[in-house]
């Protein structure tokens, strides 16, 4: 019965771990942060597979072949210290000489193929190698592997995310998101490494450590499962970050390319259409209109589709949607504290302040304010004082 739920045990790791790290290794999202992640993932699957095999009772007389997924446990360690270290400090000069931790892995995954070859033959040498490649889990490898651990909470130690002004918040999640992985990571090699010392007769079959090995790749597996923005709303933040820095200079490109400059209003007249423009918003709050589109505008006011784009463009440096978004933004504001509000969820807030849905309101709010929805509203609705220093980081004038 204890062959049978460690088994069962054993397979449920191997195939969340090959779906999870399957979709960590070809996500187009933070690629070059998360691909270490993913092959740390894929390296527990495998070593996974190999426990499962453990387990049953009629491979007691383990078969050659599969000793070549046991030794996938050697990129375990290096990947999860590049995957901390690329979060953390991706500009790092170290970059160049990754490869070097993969060379303990290709050593030993190189032996068993030529055991596994070998075994065909009667070479002495073939019958040495087995004996040595047999348990991956040498002094050596385990003090490597809590070498490993130690650097990378040393890094954790000494990165200071006060210097970042930018996704402060975001960046808090992260960090907390990497000291557990990082807690987890000790606790597996130190596990591993004072199990070394204590265990008795090595030639018994003993599965603690490979169970250590898959509890550790489905707790991985289930916290990236309930907590997917890791990865989500880091690279959202990063994009936004990039707009925000260059929303000035790619919106006077973008203007020069496919808006007419306004070169035909007079000062008057410019001034004229922008309190037609404030006051059908001020008395109609088209802005509230979710399909909203500049035609409409066009249609209330009387003001051309191109000379309304450009004015638009021109005063406030901002595209249409954007223009909207702010208006959106500030209606949000206003009746963030009224009594009818008390009871709407954030989602019902963005509905009702225009916005199709909660994605759409996140990346205005986060693209205009600097905050999300969430961090605006706790702060503003306990303290409507500070609502001047939270609103608009506008890109105008």
């Amino acid at each position: 019965m204890t062959d049978i739920v460690l088994s069962l045990f054993f397979f449920i790791a191997t195939i969340v771990g090959f779906a999870t790290s399957f979709m960590v290794l070809f996500s187009k999202k933070n690629y070059s942060k998360s691909f270490f992640l993913g092959l740390f993932l894929f390296s527990l699957a495998l070593v996974s597979i190999y426990n499962f095999y453990l387990s049953a009772n009629v491979f007691k007389d383990f078969p050659d072949l599969f000793m070549i997924t046991k030794s996938f446990i050697f990129l375990a360690a290096p990947c999860a210290f590049l995957y901390v270290r690329n979060v953390l400090f991706p500009n790092t000069s170290f970059k160049k000489y990754d490869w070097f931790h993969f060379l303990p892995f290709l050593i030993y995954f190189s032996l068993t193929i030529v055991v596994w070859i070998g075994n065909y033959t009667n070479v002495y040498l073939i019958d040495y190698l087995s004996v040595k490649i047999k348990n991956p889990f040498s002094m050596l490898s385990l003090s490597v592997w809590l070498m490993y651990a130690f650097c990378q909470t040393m890094m954790i130690l000494n990165y200071d995310i006060k210097k970042f002004k930018e996704n402060y918040s975001q960046r808090i999640k992260i960090l907390n998101w990497i000291r557990v992985y990082n807690l987890v990571i000790l606790f597996l090699f130190s596990t591993l490494f004072v199990h070394f010392f204590l265990i008795n007769n090595v030639d018994n079959v003993d599965l603690s450590c490979y169970i250590l090995i898959s509890s550790v790749l489905i707790f991985t597996v289930g916290w990236l499962y309930f907590k997917p923005q890791i990865f989500y709303d880091a690279n959202e933040n990063e994009t936004l970050d990039f707009v925000n820095e260059n929303l000035i200079a790619y919106a006077s490109q973008e203007t020069k390319n496919s808006l007419p400059i306004v070169k035909e209003l007079t000062f008057e007249k410019r001034q004229l259409y922008l309190a037609k423009l404030e006051s059908i918003f001020d008395s109609k709050k088209l802005f509230l209109k979710k399909d909203l589109v500049i035609r409409d505008i066009s249609e209330e006011t009387g003001i051309t589709v191109n000379n309304l784009s450009s004015l638009i463009n021109s005063e406030f440096n901002l595209h249409f949607q954007d223009y909207i978004n702010l208006k959106r933004i500030g209606y949000f504001k206003e009746k963030i504290n009224d009594s009818d509000w008390k009871d709407l969820s954030l989602e019902g807030m963005a509905w009702a302040s225009g916005f199709k849905s909660r994605t759409t309101c996140f990346r205005a709010f986060i693209k205009h304010t600097g905050k999300s929805p969430s961090e605006y509203f706790r702060v503003i609705r306990i303290n409507p004082e500070k609502s001047n220093s939270y609103f608009f980081k506008q890109s105008t004038n």
